[in-house]
């Protein structure tokens, strides 16, 4: 092996100019492979913060509505007497969960699950005057609905503060009813109740149709208002990975006997469109590595063909085939490994000076690129270099191993 690597050295240092344009060959398909990865990557993570981020990824909600018959008078005669009937179909559902303490506990030991927040929800309207809007109460516990929606952070204006009689809206809601922090707010529920609340933060995340119509109030105050006291109307949580949604809301279904809702079911055509983008990703990123392997392959056919003579004196003067496969193969595990560093290299240079170039971007405000720099992109692109360098050189390697040293030395 120590032998089979000097001699591979040897045959890369003097390939000279040729070994360096493989080298950089090599380098600038790496370049393109971490430049998709970053660009791709950090779309999609952009995406998802934006659009998931906001959401419970795995919800725990009421048992699914059972349908009953139920026989009802379609017809009376003058006398009031029932000449016909017909069977209308009644469905059942009791939107609540009662003794929803033991069942946080059930879900927080869930693997996987990484928050878990119970939330009353239901509609209202908010007054302000003359003015009327549609509203949904958010009833929530803030120290666990932080860990769903990160509300604190989000905050244009005020805190997350719901103690009391007070209240957090979206931005959108401010505008339309002309409030900002500590003012007054009146909201009535669907029940008829009403509150006076006051407002201790507006908040902005990014979408509109939350900003326009969400109120988180407290728990307690949302159960008075939706006369749901003792009750929640859901269980949301957040996943490590957001991915295995479907397999974790699966598993709490079957320990829970209730209905469990995944935002992977729930945004199917959003995971389509994820799941395209990161399928384009792989395609270019597999045809880029395949003509890198080309081109170290057909710099080592004719490596190989420039250094026959040598290699039949090698074999006449007793090395072995398996000897002068591994040199070429090594040739090739060099070039790679020399390009991945070169790529890696150019790779992160040119993603960092993309996310230096301002411009407007929904995914990352402020960056014309929503690249995203990962350690696991180059270790991937290192990976791919090693393995490609190492493939492309196998072809040129047999051709080497299978020479005949009579046949070279006399004609080669």
């Amino acid at each position: 092996m120590t032998f089979a690597l000097r001699v591979a050295l040897r045959y890369f240092r003097a390939g000279g100019v040729q070994s360096a344009l493989t080298v950089l060959g090599v380098g600038v398909g790496l370049t393109v492979f971490i430049f998709i990865s970053a660009l791709i990557g950090g779309l999609q993570k952009g995406l998802i913060d934006r659009v998931i981020g906001s959401l419970s990824h795995v919800t725990v909600v009421p048992s699914e509505p059972s349908v009953r018959s139920l026989t009802v008078p379609s017809a009376r005669d003058a006398a009031g007497s029932i000449t016909a009937i017909r069977e209308e179909k009644v469905v059942d559902r009791d939107p609540r969960i009662g003794a929803w303490q033991p069942l946080v506990a059930v879900v927080e030991k869930e693997p996987g699950i990484i928050a878990v927040s119970p939330s009353v929800a239901g509609a209202g309207f908010a007054v302000r005057g003359t003015q009327i809007r549609p509203i949904t109460f958010r009833g929530v516990l803030p120290e666990r609905a932080s860990g769903i929606v990160d509300i604190p952070g989000k905050l244009k204006e005020g805190r997350f503060e719901l103690a009391g009689q007070t209240c957090v809206i979206g931005v959108e809601l401010a505008g339309d009813l002309g409030v900002r922090v500590r003012d007054r707010l009146r909201v009535r529920s669907g029940k008829g109740r009403e509150m006076m609340l006051t407002i201790e933060g507006i908040f902005d995340v990014g979408i509109s149709e939350i900003n326009a119509r969400s109120v988180y109030v407290s728990l307690t105050n949302a159960q008075r208002l939706l006369d749901l006291v003792g009750y929640v109307t859901s269980i949301e949580t957040k996943l490590a990975d957001v991915f295995t949604a479907n397999e974790v809301a699966d598993r709490l279904a079957a320990r829970t006997g209730l209905q469990v809702e995944s935002w992977m079911r729930q945004n199917r055509e959003f995971l389509s469109g994820l799941q395209a983008q990161s399928g384009s990703s792989n395609m270019i990123k597999v045809f880029v590595m395949v003509a890198v392997a080309f081109g170290v392959a057909s710099v080592l056919i004719v490596a190989v063909v420039q250094k026959q003579r040598e290699i039949g004196i090698l074999k006449s003067m007793g090395a072995r085939t398996r000897t002068i496969l591994t040199i070429f193969l090594l040739q090739g595990f060099l070039v790679g490994l020399l390009g991945s560093v070169v790529g890696c290299a150019m790779g992160s240079l040119l993603v960092w000076g993309l996310t230096l170039i301002p411009g407007e971007n929904a995914t990352a405000p402020g960056r014309l690129f929503p690249a995203e720099l990962e350690v696991a992109y180059l270790v991937q692109a290192v990976a791919a270099a090693l393995v490609v360098g190492m493939l492309a050189g196998l072809a040129p390697a047999r051709r080497a191993a299978r020479m005949d040293p009579m046949e070279v030395i006399r004609y080669g």
